[in-house]
């Protein structure tokens, strides 16, 4: 959105109903989706329940976090992008965002990349969908 000319900060809650948009063409297939996204605030949370409810299907929660800040701070310094135009993230701007958060009321699974290793967390994830 932002390289077709939308302003970057006008592109917030605008991602997440494009990124709906596709979701429920995929939904009107009959497929199942998975949807990547921070989802910091509850209107984004929402967008996703009110999904799942007019396609009659479940909707599933896993929130992942990295409890130790400095795993967090060293990961994030290390990620390159190269998304042309976009700017890495950095460590000012995630301590920033914390503060606009939204605490989650979801029953949803937390996995801790900080406390567990990728292939534990990819089971407890799978564990968790497939009790659905």
């Amino acid at each position: 959105m932002w390289a077709a000319g939308l302003p970057k900060e006008n592109t917030g809650i605008a991602a997440y109903r494009v990124v709906e948009a596709i979701a429920a063409e995929n939904l009107k297939l009959g497929l199942t989706i998975i949807v990547d996204a921070v989802n910091p605030v509850e209107e984004a949370r929402q967008m996703w329940r009110d999904l799942a409810d007019r396609f009659q299907v479940p909707v599933c929660f896993i929130e992942c976090l990295c409890s130790d800040d400095q795993i967090h701070k060293t990961r994030l310094e290390k990620r390159v992008r190269n998304i042309a135009g976009m700017p890495e993230i950095t460590w000012e701007q995630v301590q920033e965002r914390k503060a606009d958060y939204e605490e989650w009321l979801d029953v949803r699974l937390r996995l801790d990349t900080a406390a567990d290793a990728p292939d534990v967390l990819i089971a407890r994830a799978m564990d968790y969908l497939q009790a659905v």
